[in-house]
């Protein structure tokens, strides 16, 4: 017995050592110091994902590191691995690019081989004894599903990797799972769109994380924090939110309109109204929501592409203000300034004639004689 006990316990080492680690892979490429890939638990590759999805000043504190984990190292980790933070003096009216976490699981070694030979590049960083498939569900559930939105296996590759599209519901960050076991065309699929995921990196507009999660029996989980505890302090930060929604603006001046700061890209279309009321605070109360391709009657036609209806407001002053944009927050000038340039130009045309005049005036002739009518007396 005691010989068979033994045996187990080795067999069971071995299958834990000859399980493969899951790949992450960035985009843009990013690596550590050394030449050697780092590898990281699962409860610090969490808080890397975590960092790289929430918004700025919003991602995971210092309490939030494990116990079990080198402080030093879990932030070294954060900083080279995670979402820079935007520089001292960054232009306030830039947006900081797009954050996309992609989690393909059920993948076998030779899989996550070849499609890591795609990238050209070694990984970031692996982690070691990767969770199982119901830990994955549970992970963009109560965390990585706060910051952003998941796509709940209703996305395909080639949405996910638009940032404009409808299915990331204007929002900044993303997180999207899909089982190769299930569907063995998401590798096709994705190996097709890693020149756009790269271009869309160099233009600052989307950061990709890829992660390969091989398949797995393990019953481990990807925090070290009980899944109710986190569900808890996920309704406390849904609901302190909530709140902050819910509270009524600050009234503003009379004669004062509100303008709607839009966290992301505008849709140039919407498919229903409430959606583009929703996306662009109600055209920042200077308009409103309707559809282009509407018939006559009012109803909807065969195409739906809603969108704001700019209109013009006037202040208690008697001043009126013409608005424009995909969510009319801009004020339209372009009146004021054609008026302003054709009077400008028609001033500086009446003034070119009248010097004009003067000075072909000026250079004509004068009689050869200029006494010839007039007689010598004697």
């Amino acid at each position: 017995m005691k010989l068979s006990a033994g045996l187990l316990a080795a067999f069971a080492g071995c299958a834990v050592a000859a399980q493969p680690a899951a790949e992450v892979f960035l985009v843009p490429t990013r690596s550590a110091p050394s030449s050697k890939t780092p590898s990281m638990s699962r409860s610090l590759a969490r808080l890397v994902l975590l960092q790289r999805l929430a918004p700025i000043g919003q991602g995971p504190s210092i309490h939030d590191i494990p116990t079990d984990a080198d402080v030093d190292a879990a932030v070294s980790a954060m900083n080279t691995f995670g979402k820079p933070p935007p520089a001292l003096f960054a232009d306030g009216a830039s947006e900081p690019p797009s954050q996309l976490v992609m989690m393909l699981e059920g993948m076998t070694e030779e899989q996550i081989q070849s499609l890591g030979r795609q990238f050209k590049t070694k990984p970031a960083f692996t982690i070691a004894d990767p969770p199982s498939s119901n830990a994955h569900d549970e992970l963009i559930r109560i965390d990585l599903g706060r910051p952003g939105v998941s796509n709940d296996n209703k996305c395909t590759v080639q949405q996910v990797v638009n940032p404009l599209e409808e299915c990331w519901g204007g929002k900044q960050a993303a997180v999207a799972k899909f089982d190769v076991k299930k569907d063995p065309d998401v590798l096709k699929q994705l190996i097709q769109k890693l020149a756009q995921l790269s271009k869309l990196a160099k233009a600052g507009e989307l950061e990709t994380a890829i992660i390969l999660l091989p398949s797995t029996a393990t019953s481990k989980s990807w925090a070290d924090q009980s899944q109710e505890l986190r569900r808890r302090q996920a309704e406390q930060v849904m609901t302190s939110l909530d709140k902050s929604v819910q509270s009524p603006a600050p009234s503003s001046p009379a004669g004062q309109s509100t303008i709607f700061t839009a966290k992301g890209p505008i849709a140039a279309c919407f498919n229903s109204k409430d959606s583009c009321i929703k996306a662009t605070g109600n055209c920042s109360e200077h308009g409103s929501c309707l559809n282009k391709y509407a018939n006559g009657d009012g109803t909807d036609g065969k195409e739906v592409c809603y969108a704001c209806h700019c209109l013009s407001t006037r202040s208690d002053s008697g001043s009126l203000t013409h608005w424009a944009g995909p969510t009319c927050a801009k004020s339209d000038i372009s009146a004021p300034f054609w008026l302003f340039a054709g009077f400008t130009l028609a001033i500086v045309w009446i003034l070119w004639m009248s010097i004009s005049m003067l000075f072909n005036v000026g250079e004509e002739k004068l009689p050869g004689v200029i006494g010839a009518g007039v007689s010598r007396s004697k």
